[in-house]
């Protein structure tokens, strides 16, 4: 049974960094402009040759000073998911709250606040929270609402779709221990943040979408997903689900899932190996497996990708 939040609440940032360059600072600023100042923050670096390790150092001397506890461990050396996995192993069990954070972004002073008001009811149900976000352009200065993705927000729909940045993502006690647990039964996901959204809803914990967008998303090329909210972008989606990037995906989440199968619900356990069946059977067992499982992705486009990949064997 995970304690009740302290007051204040202690408040963990996770922070992966890699070659972060220039873009980190104002990320690192952002952090102490919180209106709900986070207790620690927790950066992994992965072997940054651009000053990235001096700036944090640097940042930690000024955080340290207003008593916020910051410490830089060694990353994986693989940058991305593997870094944000890292810092979830390592992250302190204590913490009431453990906040996700690119290193390129820029945190709207709210955006703790928020999020752990929205946390706060959620004790010991492990809970995930994500929002929506400016979709920012720094060169021009121009932002654009990030697309807002439906309810509901279920191991039916965390299967095959993420729900939120992980940039964004909030989690609690009860979500982090349950986190941490699984940690020890696997070696990798696809994607770190989708993992999340999988291991919690199907856990049966709580996932929360803020409508309000709580970050700056800084949008260049080396996003590792980066924003869906243009055509282009939901064709070059479309493309990762053709060429066998989406399948590749998917045997990864089935690897780290797998293992963890005693931490879902009996209805999710079961949906789970329906699709570990009927992913690759014949036709007419992939398509009966996507109807009766209730297996979905947000917006038309989405769904119909979804029916195209199993049509194609893509799944």
């Amino acid at each position: 049974m995970t304690l009740p939040p302290t007051d204040p609440a202690r408040i963990t940032v996770l922070l992966a960094i890699c070659n972060g360059g220039t873009a980190l600072a104002p990320q690192l600023d952002s952090y102490l402009q919180q209106s709900l100042k986070p207790t620690q923050i927790l950066a992994s670096d992965d072997g940054s040759q651009d000053g990235s390790q001096a700036r944090f150092d640097a940042f930690a001397q000024r955080a340290t000073a207003v008593g916020i506890i910051c410490q830089r461990v060694t990353g994986p050396q693989r940058c991305g998911t593997a870094n944000f996995l890292n810092l979830l192993a390592l992250a302190d069990p204590a913490s009431d709250y453990l906040a996700l954070s690119d290193q390129d972004d820029i945190w709207l002073p709210e955006k703790l606040a928020a999020a752990t008001q929205l946390l706060a009811p959620q004790t010991d149900t492990p809970a995930l929270l994500g929002s929506r976000s400016w979709e920012w352009d720094s060169a021009r200065d121009q932002r654009k609402l990030s697309r807002e993705v439906p309810p509901p927000h279920d191991f039916c729909h965390a299967l095959v779709q993420n729900f939120a940045g992980g940039n964004t993502m909030v989690l609690n006690r009860a979500a982090l221990h349950l986190v941490q647990r699984a940690l020890h039964r696997m070696t990798d996901a696809a994607v770190h943040d989708w993992w999340l959204y999988q291991l919690i809803s199907g856990a049966g914990g709580t996932v929360i979408l803020d409508r309000e967008p709580q970050l700056l998303y800084r949008q260049h090329a080396d996003n590792q997903i980066g924003a869906n909210s243009n055509l282009r972008s939901k064709f070059r989606r479309l493309g990762a689900m053709l060429n066998g990037t989406y399948r590749h995906w998917n045997d990864l989440n089935i690897a780290a899932l797998e293992p963890n199968m005693d931490l879902l619900t009996p209805a999710s356990r079961d949906i789970l190996a329906r699709f570990i069946r009927d992913r690759q059977a014949p036709l007419t067992a992939r398509l009966a497996m996507l109807r009766q499982t209730r297996l979905h992705r947000k917006g038309a486009l989405n769904q119909a990708s979804l029916w195209l990949a199993a049509v194609l064997n893509k799944l």
